[in-house]
């Protein structure tokens, strides 16, 4: 549970159940630089959304702001890039609105330990994650987060038994949340060619920012 163990490191109050009943992780070591090494992430930039009516504190002015769509299909939202090598994403926030259906996520502020253990399992069974925790992202409003696999198994003839292994350059943390007022965020962070602990600890600091404007 390396992954995991070191990104918990990065948030002051997350959630470990005993046994696992909150934690789901494979054996991986993906995150860069020891969590040890870096300071507390400076958000000096708060970001307006005229489009989608939200706002986030930011570690610097985007260098770009696209549809969520361009990167990923029938996605609603913004992509704030703060890094890029011409048209190469290196470093960037997606924020998705509207991001999960209303039904299929319970109020993770009052979930009991059994169905969270339930729900984090089949979640994480159904996307291919590597590793997937119940977190508090403020002290009132917990938030699932999870990193995508660099490797995903895949069930080429149907017979139920995976026989390929599917491998992408690109590993994504993720963040799914309701604020205040009930609007439904997922956000997502990007960090190429390697996920830093810097840049993960920067993008749970902003997320606990992230508001719908009146």
């Amino acid at each position: 549970m390396k992954v995991l163990q070191k990104i918990a490191s990065l948030i002051s109050a997350v959630i470990l159940l005993s046994g696992g009943a909150y934690v789901f992780a494979a054996e991986a070591d993906h995150v860069q630089e020891s969590t040890e090494s870096h300071a507390e992430p400076i958000l000096t930039f708060p970001y307006e959304s005229a489009t989608y009516r939200y706002q986030i504190m930011c570690p610097q002015r985007p260098v770009g702001v696209i549809p969520a769509s361009a990167l990923f299909e029938n996605r609603e939202g913004e992509i704030l890039i703060f890094e890029n090598e011409e048209y190469h994403i290196k470093y960037a926030w997606v924020i998705l609105v509207n991001a999960f259906p209303e039904e299929t996520l319970p109020n993770l502020n009052t979930i009991d330990p059994e169905q969270a253990a339930e729900l984090l399992s089949k979640i994480m069974g159904s996307n291919g994650y590597e590793g997937i925790m119940l977190a508090n992202l403020t002290e009132g409003n917990k938030a699932i987060f999870a990193m995508t696999a660099k490797e995903v198994e895949i069930d080429e003839d149907g017979d139920g038994t995976p026989d390929a292994t599917a491998t992408t350059d690109r590993q994504m943390a993720v963040l799914f949340f309701r604020d205040r007022y009930g609007a439904r965020y997922g956000v997502e962070l990007i960090d190429n060619p390697q996920m830093r602990a810097s840049s993960v600890s920067a993008f749970l600091a902003g997320a606990r920012t992230l508001h719908t404007l009146p």
